[in-house]
């Protein structure tokens, strides 16, 4: 039976609903339609909390307590999250990834400092787990029976992994040049897995109509504003790291953030994440947040670099000022023609400040190859493009040679360890003995 010895889950009384990224209509927490209907498809939501009550709850309880500092894993945030497990289980009790300076990457790149946040180390090996531990936490409280989504490889890595743990069953539609180090993740968790001859964004659409037709829960992250939510944790650990657990405002601290993008969910996150933070005061400045998208699956990167600024934050002409492109790079899990959370993307980098840049795949290749041999961080491709993306971006004048930088990077190099070896060559074997 799904569910079963799996803790329940209630909603967060500080979560108030939903409010569409394009036409601002307003939803209640329990609609289930994933997107406005007014809208369709583009009409993205977004999660609303009680602001007023978090920050009454902050100074009446303390920081300490109100963030549960002795927990490890992502839920020390859960006032901040629209869900609550009843207990930690191991189908969403994940995150409390390192953050490691690297002094030596620093250099490389010509800036003042630099972090990366390493979310190789989660359970599928990517970020995309905390969005699945979410989602999960949020169909156990709706009691929904079947989760699905579409995936270059990372996110349907994350639910087959994480789905195996509470026993539920999960659909999983791949383009059928997805990886096959990826596809043995979805395989050999018990997934059911439906391979799309086409792009990610063919199957994403097949996804959608699988849900709508089964009544599935959706863990497509570009869909789903719960998501989201769970992405957003990476960077709030990696502020309760810099900060010493919000108490020490006065240290290093990154004056811009890098982050790969491909449907623009991690970098709205991650910009969101900070903004609440932020508001809270629990920072002590916003950084710029920057997108770095490949060159061959650039849309957002190219729209924000054709527009004179300021930029606009209306949801109906970001969205017509974002073209799709037929995708071509190495880095699959960026490999997307249109992102669907491209409104909350632009918006919310905007608002921080930021920008996106685009790099090539050799860029990528450079900073997988950097990263392993000056921080000992072995990244796939998608996961080293903020790493790419930091001589890019001084090129655009979005950073300096003094700045502090933080790097998200995302997903693990033995995901896709044959682009890793390219422009490598093995060594010759020599005879054993002396």
């Amino acid at each position: 039976m799904a569910w079963s010895g799996v803790p329940e889950v209630k909603l967060n009384p500080h979560f108030t609903g939903y409010r569409c990224v394009v036409c601002e209509e307003s939803y209640p927490t329990d609609h289930e339609g994933f997107v406005c209907p007014r809208c369709g498809v583009d009409g993205i939501l977004d999660v609303q909390y009680d602001r007023d009550a978090w920050q009454e709850q902050l100074e009446r309880r303390g920081t300490e307590e109100f963030f549960a500092a002795s927990r490890r894993d992502l839920w020390r945030f859960a006032p901040l999250l629209p869900v609550l497990p009843a207990a930690p289980h191991g189908a969403w009790s994940v995150g409390g990834t390192p953050l490691h300076p690297a002094p030596r990457l620093a250099e490389r790149a010509g800036v003042g400092r630099l972090w990366l946040k390493d979310d190789t180390c989660l359970p599928s090996g990517s970020l995309k787990d905390r969005a699945a531990a979410l989602g999960l936490a949020h169909a156990r409280s709706l009691d929904r029976q079947v989760l699905a989504c579409a995936s270059t490889g990372n996110a349907a890595a994350s639910l087959a992994v994480l789905g195996a743990r509470a026993g539920v069953e999960c659909h999983i539609f791949v383009p059928a040049a997805a990886p096959q180090a990826k596809l043995a993740q979805l395989l050999i968790h018990g997934a059911r897995v439906t391979r799309v001859d086409g792009t990610y964004d063919q199957a994403f659409d097949m996804s959608l109509d699988r849900i709508a037709d089964n009544h599935w829960y959706s863990r497509n992250c570009a869909h789903n504003p719960v998501l989201v939510e769970g992405k957003k944790t990476a960077i709030m650990e990696a502020a309760w790291q810099l900060t010493a657990g919000f108490r020490q405002l006065d240290g290093p601290w990154p004056d811009a953030v890098l982050v790969p993008v491909g449907d623009g969910c991690i970098v709205s996150s991650v910009a969101k994440g900070l903004a609440e933070l932020h508001e809270l005061g629990l920072i002590p400045s916003l950084p710029r947040v920057i997108g770095v998208q490949a060159e061959g699956a650039s849309p957002l990167a190219t729209a924000w670099n054709a527009s004179s600024g300021p930029f606009a934050l209306d949801g109906p002409a970001i969205l017509a000022a974002i073209q799709p492109v037929i995708p071509h790079t190495m880095a699959d899990s960026i490999s997307v023609g249109i992102p669907r959370n491209r409104v909350k993307a632009w918006r919310r980098v905007a608002a921080t400040g930021g920008g996106f840049v685009k790099v090539s795949d050799e860029d990528i290749r450079e900073a997988i190859r950097n990263m392993a041999r000056l921080a000992g961080v072995f990244a796939e491709p998608s996961g080293a493009a903020g790493m790419a993306g930091v001589a890019r971006a001084r090129e655009a004048g979005l950073l300096g040679a003094s700045d502090q930088v933080l790097v998200m990077v995302t997903g693990h190099g033995l995901k896709d360890p044959s682009a890793a070896l390219q422009g490598l060559s093995l060594p010759d074997p020599v005879p054993p003995g002396h």
